[in-house]
């Protein structure tokens, strides 16, 4: 079940992962490295016959937080690739992020990392939806899966690099 479709649970933001497909991980390698982060509940996961990641959801009761980590290869990302380039060209080379951009430019599949707030009696429901959250799991499973497919991690909706 999709975090999307349980009412205990709030979609806040979308992170990317870009990468060349060929450095897919296993379900096995990329479960590790979110491990290795914290302590995460996984709820689902599911593999390719050939054990690549296809998708993995996982919680966190620390931060209260719930991860959706979707696998996307084909031309819809290489579509998007390309106009990410070119909302990041301007930032990138100001910033030094020239490199990432050269990165980014390569790739051809990405992780999807949505971002899930967990309700609790405290929230205030949807008014609450401009208030600051704490997204150091999401940064966390972020860098830890770019690093895993040697891939370049992206804010889609700030159209800058993590």
């Amino acid at each position: 079940m999709s975090l999307f479709d349980d009412p205990n649970y709030r979609w806040r933001d979308t992170f990317l992962v870009l990468f060349d497909d060929e450095q897919r991980p296993t379900i096995k390698l990329a479960l590790s490295a979110i491990q290795q982060i914290g302590k995460f509940k996984v709820r689902n996961s599911s593999e390719s016959e050939s054990r690549l990641i296809e998708s993995i959801t996982i919680t966190s009761s620390v931060d209260l937080v719930g991860l959706e980590i979707l696998y996307v290869a084909g031309d819809e990302v290489v579509e998007e690739i390309e106009a990410l380039v070119m909302d990041l060209a301007e930032d990138a080379m100001l910033l030094g992020n020239e490199d990432s951009l050269t990165q980014l430019s390569a790739a051809n599949a990405r992780l999807d990392i949505l971002h899930f707030e967990k309700i609790t009696e405290n929230s205030n429901g949807p008014s609450d939806d401009d208030e600051l959250m704490d997204p150091g799991s999401l940064l966390a499973v972020t860098a830890a899966l770019a690093n895993l497919v040697s891939g370049v991690a992206v804010d889609p909706s700030s159209a800058s690099f993590v």
